[in-house]
């Protein structure tokens, strides 16, 4: 039974980051929420047979039906992370349902972030939102999750006001901490290092460094990490 209900989480976060990543496509034009999706390349509608996240890109060879453009390879990436990171909520629950859109909220953000460099911060109002719902719960911190808090929270304020470290990037640590905790997400910030080097390493290797790096997409990684290493 187990496996089902992650392979039906799997699914459903595939669709929601297909989704998510047309949004970040569209944002703030008219049909950027509920528009049919279109080829980049011939703007061609797509129909449902093209839109089968994952699927349908190895599917169509990953090229368009229609002009037979390539389709990036980011996308289905994009959708199976989204998958992994839907895969361990319980949606039966309240909270699981404020989870998702929290993690919605701030898949938008890492997407954007990868592909343009920024964001908008309209992008995260429904993650500070829910994260501001759960300020009371700072109260039962234990003085051990302070002590694991302050110094990296002080040392992101510093690097921010420096203008080393993005506005945005210390927004969604400080989100990550009302909702998650200290713990939890500091292990976030750990596993988003972690690919952070691994990424300017092979960049190293293969001569393909780049001037900057976003670094959103790689805490959500770190939060996808942290949420299957729940299971």
């Amino acid at each position: 039974m187990k496996g089902i209900f992650y392979l039906t989480n799997f699914v459903l976060g595939t669709c929601l980051a297909s989704h998510a990543a047309v949004i970040c496509d569209r944002f703030l034009t008219a049909d950027f929420m509920l528009g049919r999706s279109r080829c980049s390349a011939c703007h061609s509608t797509l129909n449902l047979l093209d839109e089968l996240p994952i699927i349908s890109y190895f599917w169509l060879r990953g090229k368009c039906r229609y002009c037979q453009a390539s389709i990036p390879v980011k996308l289905p990436i994009i959708e199976i992370i989204g998958g992994f990171a839907y895969t361990s909520l319980d949606f039966s629950t309240s909270t699981g349902w404020l989870t998702a859109l929290l993690l919605f909220s701030l898949l938008l953000a890492a997407i954007c972030d990868y592909t343009q460099q920024e964001f908008y911060l309209v992008m995260l109002l429904p993650a500070i939102i829910l994260a501001l719902s759960q300020v009371g719960n700072l109260r039962y911190y234990q003085l051990l999750e302070y002590i694991e808090l302050l110094p990296i929270l002080i040392t992101l304020i510093c690097y921010t006001c420096a203008g080393k470290f993005g506005s945005g990037d210390l927004i969604i640590y400080l989100i990550l901490v009302l909702y998650f905790g200290p713990t939890f997400t500091n292990h976030v910030l750990l596993s988003a290092a972690l690919f952070f080097v691994a990424q300017f390493l092979f960049e190293i290797k293969s001569a393909s460094a780049q001037k900057a790096t976003a670094f959103v997409p790689y805490i959500f990684l770190g939060l996808v990490v942290q949420l299957l290493a729940e299971l």
